[in-house]
Order: C-alpha cells, then sequence, then structure tokens
C-alpha cells in the first residue's frame, strides 16, 4: 500500500458481441465428431477523457474447430484448431524509459500511458492432434495416447523486449552527457511444439 488517502472504483467499461456453435455427430456411419464455434467480442473501457478503448480481452475473432473420428480396434484421432485475433497492448515510453533517473527507480522501461492499449499483436493460431487407444479388461480398461500440441510450431508475437546496450567491456551504453541509457528492442516471440504421451487405467 502507497499513501493514505479514500479511493473510489469509478472506472466503466461495457463488452458484447456474439456466439456461434455448431456440433455435428455422426457416430452410427463414419463415428465422426464435429465442433465449431465462432465468437465475436468487442471489450472495452473508458478512460479519463471519456473514450472507450480496447481492454486487454478485446480480440475480436476466436475460431475453434475440433474434429474427433473413432476407428475400428478402439482406435481414435482427432485434431483442434484455433484462431485468436492480435491482443491489444501499450507500447513502451523509450523516451522516458532512457532516462537514467526513471529506469533506476523502477529496473525496466516505462509504459506509455497516453497509448493505453494503442497497439495490436499479431492474431494466434494453433493445431493440437491426438491419437487414442484403448484396452478393455473384464473389471478396468487401459487407455494409451499421444498427443502433439502447436503441431506446426507456430510462433506466438509478444511485445519487446527492451534492454539497456552494453559495450564489449559489459558496460552499460549511456548518451546525452551521461543523463541517459542506449536502450535496444529485442523482437519476442512464444511457442514451440509440445508432445505428450500419457497412460490412463479406469477401474
Amino acid at each position: 500500500v502507497v499513501g493514505d488517502e479514500a479511493v473510489t472504483s469509478t472506472g466503466e467499461g461495457r463488452a458484447y458481441g456474439f456466439e456461434i456453435m455448431n456440433r455435428t455427430k455422426l457416430e452410427e456411419t463414419l463415428k465422426l465428431n464435429v465442433i465449431l464455434s465462432y465468437t465475436f467480442v468487442i471489450s472495452q473501457f473508458k478512460n479519463q477523457d471519456g473514450q472507450f478503448l480496447p481492454t486487454n480481452w478485446d480480440n475480436k475473432h476466436i475460431f475453434n474447430l475440433t474434429v474427433f473420428k473413432g476407428f475400428r480396434k478402439n482406435w481414435s484421432a482427432g485434431f483442434k484448431w484455433r484462431y485468436v485475433g492480435g491482443q491489444p497492448y501499450t507500447p513502451y515510453d523509450l523516451e522516458t524509459s532512457s532516462l537514467i533517473t526513471a529506469w533506476e527507480v523502477t529496473g525496466k522501461p516505462l509504459l506509455d500511458y497516453h497509448q493505453v492499449n494503442a497497439l495490436r499483436l499479431a492474431a494466434f493460431h494453433q493445431l493440437d492432434i491426438r491419437v487414442d487407444k484403448r484396452f478393455y479388461f473384464k473389471k478396468w480398461s487401459l487407455m494409451t495416447y499421444f498427443d502433439i500440441q502447436n503441431a506446426y510450431g507456430f510462433k506466438a508475437e509478444q511485445p519487446d523486449y527492451v534492454i539497456r546496450q552494453k559495450d564489449a567491456n559489459g558496460n552499460y551504453l549511456i548518451t546525452d552527457n551521461g543523463t541517459r541509457y542506449q536502450l535496444e528492442r529485442i523482437r519476442s516471440t512464444a511457442g514451440t511444439v509440445l508432445p505428450t504421451i500419457g497412460v490412463m487405467i479406469e477401474f
């Protein structure tokens, strides 16, 4: 807690949108299940100037497709593909962040609160694949599965890292008569192919 004064929650926001979902089951003929959903969403908050700005949940478009099929001898396989629109984010105030006095207080770059959630990351999409095999016994059953998340290795965009540049001796580079650090932006991504093997026993 910093300071000792009364505060009130006077924030205002709004959220609206719609969702469409369809499930198709062809278990008797193809042993196939298909689930398709689409969501359109707007999520906003009002700033001190009375303008509505996007919140961190304002992805606009969310799409999911799940397909699952059964095969002979208790084999089954399926996949899930999802798409999520770009997430809003607030850029850094590099001019203020480069000041040595500012950086030494926070130990990191400062956000530009004049541009709250003014930028968007690239859209995210991912494919997950899974194969199952079941074994049935008199009093128990065994299921094994092989799962691959992010099968095609999509790299999701993240806000850039901002660091202080160093010289060959490891000293921070200083500019403007010793008042500013020299900063560097480093591109950031996230996402890796994640295979998993599992065993489940039911009694």
